[in-house]
């Protein structure tokens, strides 16, 4: 007995201090990762591609400090994301998108003076109130504050479900170095971000509301409403995928807790009314950009059904190191990205080795995420026909985006199922999940071989092949130990290094002539209420990130349609300009009559005599032009120089 009890207090001895040292470096990694967050605000760092030659005065000398390449691929960052950040610095409220375009707010989280957008879209009024920073600091905290959240609250989040905290920062590094994230300038962090740290909050309201604290988890359930009421917004087929089943598994853990029901009611209810308060005030005050949205030709209210995607694309996150050295053929570096899929497999095996699961209540939030998994993977491996396009929700995300950011839901359910192994979990476990996942992975990778990345060689697809059956072996075979995760998170940081690169500052969007000159003249045309117009699309971008109002440039959520009935009175050419999520281009054609076109998809192309729009736009104070223009009605003002070539300035006489 006496023998037996020395064992139990050894034991219990040995776990508190497990934990003691658990919580001990959670505190240090969480203090790294706010310094690291500060150091890269301080020094103005993203891995934005505004440095990219299309946005410099001379590509060959350019502003500031770039390591590595611009991601050409990004062009709805570096054309649309980042510069309406930067407009919302310059101007102090709304950005300058195109004056022809209604309100984009809700698809690009900022708010244009309203109540509800303006607390719910915070990190875009952080931009407007925080002008005592620096624009470059500015811009870095915005962009590194979704990843800052992701790492402080997703491993908070495991723990209060009942999981190993550390199993919460594995998952939040994976995450973050999946390829998806990578090569979508880390939009699916921002779609998952906001929504965890709301399901955190809500989760500390429920605790603090069982020791019958008042104030704290009130506040606590307030913030949780308002970050929670944000998930419709930016990317809705992305929210759908990540956001939703975060927060139902959320729900189910509370509702499924032990605790007596008054707690649950109150956390629930509080957070819940305010999400949905803020969230209707939201979708009211935008009320006109999403009716625009939804009667655009494109994309308009399109529905999609479920089909199968290649195996390739399912599967081939660990092969995707060599879109670093070529575009894909047939598709490119965004599109054929995808997160670590592999992770379902790998979920699938643990499920069937564990042989001891406990109470339903306890295991929600895995059964949650498994069914999410479940539809979410049907949805883009199985041909459902086209009367799957009515199923509600599911018709709003595209097979091909369902399958690039469903890997993030089985990262998440793996990490749970690692945390409920053994300190030794024996050998039959670790080695067949590690096979069968790495010969899945050599498949999908000889598949993009064969497809989209020829430039993959067999030794290439043998070394990711055994990279993925090392890590999934040596994390399952030893998941009580620091250095399996300290190589699986090695290894998925190898395809990603250099997908984007690292830019000190904002390039030349701040300190270049050109910019410095846009930025005046922002000013002055805001204060006169009038418009510019370029037919460079760089140049748009370089004024709306100056401020400078203008009728070319971003038609994110769809048409304005009263300002183009004064290009298009009788709207016989709406088919060719209803269309939103894109761009408003403009072609300076003298002595020549007005026409119209598009790309067939997101962009419209508006052909005209600058002196005819002067007449169809009074407010126009000037124009840029990538050529000389010979018209009665302009007078040439200056040159500026932008993307390596000389852009005319003009003025109206």
């Amino acid at each position: 007995m006496t023998t037996t009890a020395s064992f139990s207090s050894h034991i219990s001895g040995a776990r508190e201090r497990f934990l003691t040292w658990v919580c001990l470096n959670d505190n240090r990694l969480k203090l790294a990762v706010v310094v690291a967050y500060l150091v890269a605000v301080a020094c103005g760092a993203t891995t934005s591609s505004i440095g990219i030659s299309t946005l410099r005065e001379d590509s060959s000398d350019p502003f500031g400090l770039q390591i590595g390449e611009a991601s050409r691929i990004r062009a709805d960052e570096y054309n649309a994301f980042s510069p309406i950040a930067l407009s919302i610095m310059a101007t102090g409220g709304a950005p300058t998108t195109s004056v022809l375009s209604a309100p984009a707010d809700l698809v690009h989280r900022y708010s244009s003076g309203g109540f509800f957008g303006s607390v719910v879209f915070f990190d875009s009024t952080f931009l407007q109130t925080a002008s005592f920073l620096p624009d470059a600091m500015l811009f870095a905290a915005r962009w590194w504050l979704p990843s800052l959240l992701l790492f402080l609250f997703l491993p908070k989040w495991f723990v209060q479900v009942g999981a190993d905290r550390r199993w919460g920062w594995l998952a939040a590094i994976l995450i973050a170095l999946s390829p998806a994230a990578s090569w979508w300038t880390m939009m699916p962090i921002q779609l998952i971000a906001y929504t965890v740290a709301g399901c955190s909050l809500l989760l500390s309201a429920f605790q603090r509301f069982i020791r019958r604290e008042r104030l704290t988890p009130a506040l606590q359930s307030l913030a949780a409403g308002i970050l929670i009421a944000g998930m419709p917004s930016f990317y809705i087929p992305w929210s759908l995928v990540l956001g939703l089943p975060m927060l139902v598994a959320t729900v189910a853990w509370i509702f499924g807790s032990k605790e007596e029901w008054k707690p649950k009611i109150l956390a629930l209810s509080s957070a819940g009314l305010v999400a949905m308060v803020f969230a209707a005030g939201i979708l009211w005050e935008n009320r006109a950009g999403i009716s625009s949205l939804l009667e655009s030709v494109y994309p308009g209210s399109r529905r999609s059904a479920g089909a199968a995607q290649s195996f390739s694309m399912l599967f081939g996150a660990p092969a995707l190191g060599a879109l670093q050295e070529m575009t894909p053929i047939g598709s490119n570096e965004s599109e054929l990205s995808t997160a670590f899929t592999i992770t379902f497999v790998w979920a699938a095996f643990l499920l069937v080795g564990l042989k001891s699961f406990g109470p339903l209540r306890q295991n929600v939030v895995i059964l949650v995420l498994m069914g999410f998994g479940l539809i979410w993977i049907a949805w883009c491996t199985i041909n459902l026909g086209d009367k799957s396009a009515a199923m509600p929700l599911l018709n709003f995300v595209q097979p091909a985006r369902a399958a690039q950011v469903c890997g993030i839901l089985g990262t998440i359910l793996v990490c749970l199922l690692l945390s409920r192994l053994p300190a030794r979990s024996g050998w039959r476990l670790p080695t067949v999940s590690a096979v069968v996942c790495g010969m899945i992975t050599a498949f999908a990778a000889s598949a993009l071989q064969q497809t989209h990345l020829p430039v993959i060689s067999h030794k290439f697809i043998a070394l990711v092949a055994v990279a993925v059956a090392v890590s999934v072996f040596c994390v399952t075979r030893f998941p009580h130990r620091i250095w399996p995760m300290v190589l699986i998170t090695v290894l998925a940081a190898v395809p990603v290094l250099n997908s984007n690169p690292l830019l000190f500052g904002l390039g030349d969007l701040r300190g270049s002539a050109t910019a410095d000159y846009l930025n005046d003249e922002g000013k002055t045309t805001r204060s006169a209420d009038g418009v510019w117009a370029s037919d460079s699309p760089s140049f748009d971008t370089a004024m709306i990130a100056n401020g400078v109002p203008s009728l070319s440039g971003l038609q994110r959520s769809g048409p304005d349609k009263s300002q183009w009935a004064k290009l298009d009175p009788d709207q016989s050419h709406s088919q060719e300009w209803n269309r939103g999520g894109g761009f408003v281009y403009f072609q300076w054609l003298a002595g020549q009559p007005l026409i119209f076109g598009n790309n067939g998809s997101d962009s419209v192309m508006v052909g005209v005599d600058p002196c005819d729009l002067k007449r169809r736009i009074p407010n126009l104070r000037g124009i840029a032009s990538t050529h000389p223009l010979d018209v009665p009605c302009l007078v040439p003002d200056r040159t500026l120089r932008w993307s390596d070539q000389d852009m005319f300035i003009y003025k109206f006489s």
